[in-house]
């Protein structure tokens, strides 16, 4: 069972679309239209161009969400996409046997391993995580920021509301794929390599006002900044109440303030189109792109403070988190 827009009780929430644009650059099937390739618990859409998704979209029921070990190796989906519209170990193992600098890149989840794991079987939840495994599902995310913040973002998601309040939720999440995202610093296979900078995640949730959604972003590039390891053609920006409690639910992860964004914003920048009608989006923070780009910057040493993330449980009490 691939992304269920139904998911939710009483809610659609389709995959977002994309504009004329975006079309023109979308992976597509043998009859033209744009492909939406399934897997157990997810769906995506992926740019051929860029050889990354433009979405990833999951369902998470928290209910009867269960834990197993991750396992897995990433390989390319050859069933239902060509080889040359998404990149795999030529890409990574390029990465790592580099000499610059030790695993300056990994295999980043776009949906997680673990956000998957729920179902009524013990089959259907290692179906579902071993369908993570695909370089489709997969973009170059800085090693401290996987396992660091971007990591913490997930686990607020899945542990401290979605499994701990017994809920049912639809998760977006994707690369912003710019023209003027930086050149990795060696070719791959003869061609030059655009590394996405920033990541963004879009949360759909049942709360008493209806229907909710939240957006965070966080952006590598300081980070590629300090490694040297991409080449920027153009000059970074310049660093120049209450309501009901469901509602609440996702709205205290503790880097709100610094990572949290309108889901327009991300509607804007990235150029998706969100399912927003009659949507409660509890997060009204309006600032310019050029604040935003500057405030979501993970900084080396927050990542690197961040990296025992992945290594023992965190305290996911947030302060005014909008989910």
């Amino acid at each position: 069972m691939p992304y269920q827009p139904g998911f939710l009780a009483g809610y659609e929430v389709p995959l977002p679309t994309l504009p004329p644009a975006l079309q023109s650059q979308a992976a597509r099937n043998n009859n033209g239209t744009v492909l939406a390739i399934d897997y157990a618990h997810h769906s995506l859409l992926i740019n051929r161009k860029r050889k990354f998704a433009f979405v990833s979209a999951s369902n998470i029921d928290g209910k009867t969400w269960q834990n197993i070990p991750r396992k897995g190796v990433f390989r390319k989906d050859t069933r239902q996409l060509k080889a040359e519209y998404q990149f795999g170990d030529e890409l990574y193992s390029a990465i790592k046997s580099s000499g610059l600098r030790p695993n300056d890149f990994e295999e980043g989840h776009l949906t997680s391993f673990q956000e998957v794991l729920w179902g009524a079987t013990a089959t259907e939840r290692k179906a579902a995580a071993d369908d993570t495994f695909y370089f489709s599902n997969c973009v170059p995310q800085h090693a401290r920021l996987n396992a660091g913040l971007w990591r913490s973002l997930e686990q607020y998601i899945l542990k401290t509301q979605t499994i701990r309040h017994n809920l049912r939720v639809s998760v977006f999440t994707g690369p912003v794929l710019l023209a003027r995202d930086p050149r990795y610093i060696k070719k791959i296979n003869g061609q030059p390599l655009r590394i996405p900078c920033s990541f963004w995640k879009v949360i759909y949730y049942p709360g008493a006002r209806g229907l909710n959604a939240v957006g965070f972003m966080m952006s590598q590039t300081r980070l590629l900044q300090q490694d040297g390891t991409v080449v920027f053609k153009t000059p970074l920006l310049s660093p120049s109440v209450a309501a009901a409690e469901t509602d609440d639910l996702f709205m205290n992860y503790k880097y709100d303030a610094v990572y949290q964004v309108r889901v327009e914003l991300i509607q804007q920048i990235t150029r998706l189109r969100f399912m927003l009608n009659h949507v409660h989006l509890p997060y009204q923070e309006n600032v310019s792109k050029k604040i935003l780009y500057k405030r979501i910057q993970v900084q080396p040493a927050m990542a690197a403070a961040a990296l025992p993330f992945h290594k023992k449980p965190l305290d996911y009490r947030l302060i005014r988190i909008t989910l």
